[in-house]
């Protein structure tokens, strides 16, 4: 575990060295800090100016939603984007024949980040929500978002060769989180049509608060990452 550590301290002093990461895992501090006082302005003033009691207050769910996934998404982007970096370099599979071994190696790089990303998660959201929040739901809805953070990550790198590759990857795989909006702005059958998406069902446990949207959520989630962990696992060796 001690080797394990050293190698994940290793990986986030990569991230420091690189600017561009660095404002990507900064972005969602920056994104809380928009949501939190910068929409509740605006919805002050489209109200004063249309004359309505409310326009996007009923949202305000689905904003905090945003904002727990987001944290995730970013953090999971940067250690995909060094692995990447460190593929190029053949550097991982340098590593794989360590006792870090591959199994060391991807725990410190994928698995580490998103743990620490759904603590984050959890933080900021207790910090900037819109609205009110139970404990338990925020904590389950940030274990969700980590895990969609990790698939993520995983998209990234088993599909893409190089860093450019990565970046174009990064936006595609934001697709994950398309099922968000899906129950606050269709309320018939169709939207089932997005169920194979963990954040369609992450919408639904918010809306809902009912555990089993929640188990839904992680089943699919854990449904696609083994297909996506045998192809990194093919990609490292």
């Amino acid at each position: 575990m001690r080797l394990v550590m050293r190698v994940f301290a290793r990986m986030m002093q990569e991230i420091l060295h690189d600017s561009m990461l660095v404002a990507v895992c900064f972005a969602s501090l920056l994104a809380a800090f928009a949501f939190r006082f910068g929409i509740p302005t605006l919805e002050d003033f489209l109200c004063l100016t249309f004359h309505q009691e409310s326009i996007i207050s009923p949202y305000y769910q689905l904003i905090d939603l945003m904002l727990i996934q987001l944290t995730p998404y970013m953090f999971c982007f940067a250690p995909a984007m060094v692995m990447l970096d460190e593929y190029d370099q053949n550097i991982t599979s340098a590593l794989a024949v360590t006792p870090l071994g591959l199994s060391g190696y991807l725990f410190s790089h994928l698995l580490m980040p998103a743990i620490l990303a759904s603590i984050i998660s959890l933080v900021l959201i207790t910090i900037f929500s819109l609205t009110s929040w139970p404990m338990s739901t925020l904590i389950i809805l940030c274990i969700i978002s980590g895990s969609t953070g990790l698939l993520a990550a995983m998209t990234i790198f088993s599909f893409s060769h190089n860093k450019l590759e990565g970046m174009a990857m990064g936006k595609l795989s934001g697709l994950l989180l398309m099922g968000l909006p899906i129950p606050y702005l269709m309320d018939t059958p169709l939207m089932y049509g997005f169920s194979l998406f963990p954040s369609f069902w992450m919408a639904l446990y918010a809306q809902k608060q009912n555990s089993f949207f929640a188990l839904l959520s992680l089943g699919t989630a854990y449904l696609i990452m083994p297909l996506l962990y045998a192809r990194v696992q093919r990609k490292l060796s």
